[in-house]
């Protein structure tokens, strides 16, 4: 007995010493953002995408709660999480069974007649492994905890799918700038082209100019082509993000410029290790390991399990449940790994190993989310003097092709400084429609990168589904 009791007396001093220690990594942050500039010191709101001052992509957003696939599956993967939590913190109650069974023999003793005999038992069993090394505590906790970074995975999915919506749907709105300011131009320049052929009528230019000017034409047909290709294909893309067929979907608004850029908000660094919830799932499965690394630890430690057995036997069915026929047991078994040829001890340096491995892991997912944050800072900044300044642009192309056009007609220049200055304003037009994109989505980026304003308080709304 004195082996038996030592072992006890150690369990009972280790208690759930098994799983090591667990120590956030540490993680220094700046104390402001390096590129946010004139940024409020407020946190985004969650709901960043009204911002931006259209109904219809809240409407859009809001839709795609409830028919988007992502967050369908992503929801459907949280539920596999809660089921396999469930199934390990089973392993800390007592279990409970029962069989039955019912018999008939015959026999011809001295062949004197036939005898029947009836016989009837049942047993209830339940049996409980003592949880001395706390193995079973540690395999509950590290379920739970991969369950909280399942929720966790369904926010980051939430976000990107809300970033997605709103990068699309303003993808759908340039393309349609592009449409419209492509086909401004293309009046202009047939206007040029009436011009020409009247003056090669009378004779007054030759055939080079018209060909010239029917070529620039041409090619600004060809792009239109191109971009109405590109603007069904992005509603197309926006429908399967809201969960939609692309058939019959659309959407009514036909400009960028009927948005507004809501104001640059960055909060302060050291927030963005809690509001991020790609960083906070990286930190739960982090945590998740940890226990893992105390369940193979304990595994190598003795285990011991408790069975208590009760049945009752009779010869007829009346007699089963009188107190003579009622039997028990009660057995306490002793495991003990022995040699296992090194299983046990490569399942524990395994553990260990994905544990480093997550702690890399995880200083790369805030490394990488303070890279985005400033990248995205940077960019609305930039950004946003792009488009102020490609709007310059297309004002002095403008009136540069305003002048040379007075000026051709009345023979002060040729026609080819007509076609640069059209091709020039052709080239601002666009560059105008782009670098507005740019800027909106460089905001819906830096909203991603800043985790959306999400503080978590969604996830209980989350595990309710």
């Amino acid at each position: 007995m004195k082996p038996v009791a030592a072992i006890l007396l150690t369990a009972a001093l280790a208690g759930c010493s098994m799983v090591p220690e667990y120590l956030v990594p540490k993680t220094e942050t700046p104390p402001r953002f390096q590129y946010a500039g004139n940024a409020a010191a407020t946190w985004p709101d969650p709901a960043w995408w009204q911002g931006f001052g259209s109904s219809e992509l809240t409407a859009m957003v809001e839709q795609a709660r409830r028919t988007s696939p992502d967050l369908a599956a992503a929801l459907a993967r949280i539920e596999q999480a809660e089921a396999q939590s469930r199934s390990a913190a089973s392993a800390l109650y007592p279990r409970l069974g029962a069989d039955g069974s019912a018999g008939r023999t015959t026999s011809n003793p001295g062949g004197t007649g036939t005898v029947v005999r009836f016989s009837y038992a049942g047993n209830v069993q339940t049996s409980y492994q003592l949880d001395l090394f706390g193995r079973n505590r540690a395999d509950a906790a590290a379920g739970a905890t991969r369950l909280e970074a399942t929720q966790y995975d369904y926010e980051a999915v939430a976000l990107t799918l809300n970033a997605d919506i709103a990068a699309t749907y303003f993808e759908v709105l340039a393309a349609r700038d592009r449409i419209r300011l492509t086909n401004e131009q293309l009046r202009s320049a047939e206007g040029i082209l009436n011009l020409l052929e009247q003056q090669a009528r009378i004779g007054t230019i030759s055939d080079l100019e018209l060909a010239q000017q029917r070529n620039a034409i041409a090619s600004q047909r060809a792009s239109l082509q191109g971009l109405m290709q590109v603007e069904r294909e992005t509603v197309n893309a926006l429908a399967v993000l809201v969960g939609q067929m692309p058939s019959g979907f659309g959407a009514r608004a036909q400009s960028l410029n009927e948005l507004q850029a809501p104001a640059v908000i960055a909060g302060l660094p050291s927030e963005l290790l809690q509001r991020r919830p790609d960083i906070r799932a990286a930190e739960a499965d982090l945590r998740a390991a940890n226990f893992d690394v105390g369940s193979a630890r304990a595994a190598r430690f003795p285990s011991i399990e408790l069975t208590a057995r009760a049945g009752v036997t009779s010869a007829t069915l009346s007699q089963l449940i009188s107190p003579g026929s009622f039997l028990t047991s009660l057995v306490a078994g002793l495991t003990v790994p022995i040699f296992e040829g090194g299983r046990l001890e490569a399942g524990e340096d395994a553990a260990r190993a994905r544990y480093r491995e997550l702690i890399a892991n995880y200083s790369k997912a805030v490394l990488s989310a303070f890279r985005d944050a400033e990248n995205a800072l940077s960019a609305t900044d930039l950004y946003n003097r792009q488009y102020q300044l490609a709007q310059e642009a297309l004002a002095e192309a403008t009136r540069a092709y305003q002048l040379a056009e007075a000026r051709y007609r009345i023979g002060a220049v040729d026609f080819i400084s007509v076609l640069d200055a059209q091709r020039a304003v052709f080239q601002a037009t666009d560059a105008v429609a782009q670098a507005n994109l740019a800027r909106l989505a460089a905001l819906v980026d830096l909203y991603e990168a800043l985790g959306g304003g999400w503080d978590g308080t969604s996830l209980k709304q989350v595990s309710a589904r």
